[in-house]
Parts: C-alpha cells; structure tokens; sequence
C-alpha cells in the first residue's frame, strides 16, 4: 500500500473547480513535485493535504491513517510557505525550537534536535542571528529546519524557493535534494517552475484546471509529454500539426494530429552540407531569424518551409559559425518527432 493514499479529492470555488476527482499516491521517501500554471490546482491540493482547504469529496490517507476530516495539528504534517514566517524577535535557535516548545518540552530536551537541524541546514554559527541578519536563502532554511525538527510524515512546500535570486535558487535546490534525501522524508514540493521540478523531483505530477495530465520520472514527463499542454509547459518543445511537419519534411506519414519535438535535437549545417546518411530524419532548407545566448546554451530562432523552429545547441566555439541571417540546413531526426494525444 501506498504511504500517502488521495482518493477523488474535489474542491470547488464558487463555479471554479479547483481540484476535479483527483486520486494519486506517493511512497515513503519520495520526492514528489506538483508542477503547473497558476490557477491549476497545486496550492490547493497542498493545502488539502494539510488541512488548510477542506474538500467537498475524496479522501487522504498517510500510512494507512485516514486523516481526511483531521485538524491540521493533528495530521502530523509539516509545510514551508513562500513566506518565510519567522518570528522576528527570536533568534534562529528560538525559531527552530519554538514548535517543540510550544509541545511542551523543556530546552533540554529538544537542544539537541534544534542542533542536529541547525547542522543539516548548514547553519551553524548563526544560532543567535535574528532573521533581519540572516540572507533570504538562510531565512528559509530556518523556516525548513523548523518544520524538519517537528519529524512530520510528511513535508509540504509550497513554492518556497520563488522569492530567491536565481543562484542562490539553484544552490538550495541542491541543498533541498540532500536534506530530504539524508532524511527520507517524503515531500511533496508545489512549483510553476519547470526546470526546478525536473532537478530535483523523483517523480512529477503535472496539473491543469484542476486535473493531473500527466505523472512520471522527471525523464519520462520530458521526453515523452503526453499531449501538447505539457509539451508546450514543461520545455520549449516545438510543437507542430501533423500538416506543417508534412510541409516541413516535403512528406513522409504522420498519423498523431500533432508532434512534439525537442529544440535540442534539431541540428543545423552549413547550407550545403548535412549528416551522415545513417540516420532516419529530414533535411530542409532554412534561415536563422534570430540568435539568443542563454548562458551554456544558443538558442536559435530558425525558420523553414514556412515554419519557425527553436534550435538550441551547447555554446561552444564550434557554433561561432552560425550567424543571423544566413541560410543552413535543418536536420529534424525521425524518432525524435514525438506524437501528442
């Protein structure tokens, strides 16, 4: 049996369905993501499981324990906001400590969990901070280690990294992975953020208008997107009808109404050259519109046959000599072409 058990869980706002007779699981220990626009549906499924919304329909189960109509103190649950909600006028040791406190234990019993926590968020040496001197990366690994030291079943978070700079972002993806990892906690982490979700997720579930579309490893959602939502939200897929790929290739059969392909895998040659004839794919005249430097990546606006494509190759010298304007070659690989549902 599962250790997390969603059973046709339905929430409505007036005339809004929120979430649409979802039914889904989790391991123990899974790292599990909500990925989707907003307005989808993850917040509140999060705060289902929480206790926050309660639903109309459905039923939550947490290792075996029905905990659908239980108060949110008693659910054993643990969950980290966007905004970090620390208490101002206590020091990291006191923030960390306070729910534990607040249980009834004395200082002496809980010093030594607050440490340990203390330890695993790599704050050590910041105890008697307050959080006005502490960098928002640090404010919300306090606000995790509070949550942590409470041994929930399980971690909820809610967007947490989204107030952050873009490094510091990646850095505590990272640090997020080994805590949860070194714990074996299983968490269940809300994003709008694709690439966030494909770093550090064992498995994806990604929503819309209050349905899961899809669910799998982060490989599997990225490389075989079940319908063109997901080609289109989870990458910078290019997606075309089964009419303009026909156009784009001068032929070949097509059954799906639409495919997805990667900008990846696309290659480009110099006009009068192409790959080895050992693959399966199509060659087509093209132009490059456009030329952005992504940072590792060169992503590149390249139109054909009436059709715009988006290339993306690896920045390295041996790209310098593809130019704005010039004429090339576009080789689409056949088992790339990915058919939508």
């Amino acid at each position: 049996m599962s250790y997390v058990q969603i059973d046709n869980l339905t929430k409505t706002y007036k005339d809004t369905i929120a979430l649409n007779h979802l039914s889904l699981t989790f391991d123990k220990g899974e790292f599990v993501t909500l990925l989707g626009p907003s307005g989808c549906g993850k917040s509140t499924l999060l705060r289902s499981i929480a206790g926050l919304a309660p639903t109309e329909e459905g039923s939550i189960h947490v290792d075996g324990v029905d905990i659908t109509h239980l108060k949110p103190k008693d659910r054993e649950i643990g969950m980290v906001f966007q905004s970090y909600g620390l208490f101002p006028n206590m020091t990291v040791l006191e923030n960390i400590g306070f729910g534990l406190r607040m249980k009834g234990m004395k200082k002496s019993e809980y010093e030594g969990k607050v440490k340990r926590m203390i330890e695993l968020v790599d704050l050590v040496g910041k105890e008697q901070s307050y959080p006005h001197q502490l960098s928002g990366g640090q404010q919300q690994r306090v606000a995790l280690a509070r949550s942590l030291v409470m041994e929930p079943k399980i971690l909820l978070l809610d967007e947490p990294l989204s107030a952050l700079d873009a490094k510091i972002r990646k850095n505590l993806q990272v640090e997020l992975r080994r805590i949860q990892r070194e714990l074996s906690i299983t968490t269940v982490f809300v994003t709008h953020d694709q690439e966030e979700a494909l770093t550090i997720s064992d498995r994806i579930f990604v929503m819309d208008l209050g349905n899961i579309v899809q669910s799998g490893n982060p490989e599997e959602i990225y490389t075989h997107p079940a319908n063109e939502f997901v080609a289109r939200f989870i990458g910078n897929y290019n997606v075309l009808r089964a009419e303009q790929l026909r156009q784009l290739t001068g032929g070949g059969s097509f059954a799906a109404v639409s495919y997805a392909i990667r900008p990846e895998v696309i290659q480009l040659f110099p006009e009068h050259a192409g790959p080895e004839p050992s693959g399966n794919g199509w060659l087509a005249a093209g132009k490059v519109k456009d030329i952005t430097v992504t940072g590792n990546v060169l992503r590149y606006l390249v139109e054909s046959q009436d059709q715009r494509l988006q290339v993306d190759h690896l920045n390295t010298a041996k790209e310098l000599w593809i130019q704005r304007d010039m004429n090339v070659n576009v080789w689409i690989p056949a088992e790339e072409c990915v058919p939508l549902g």
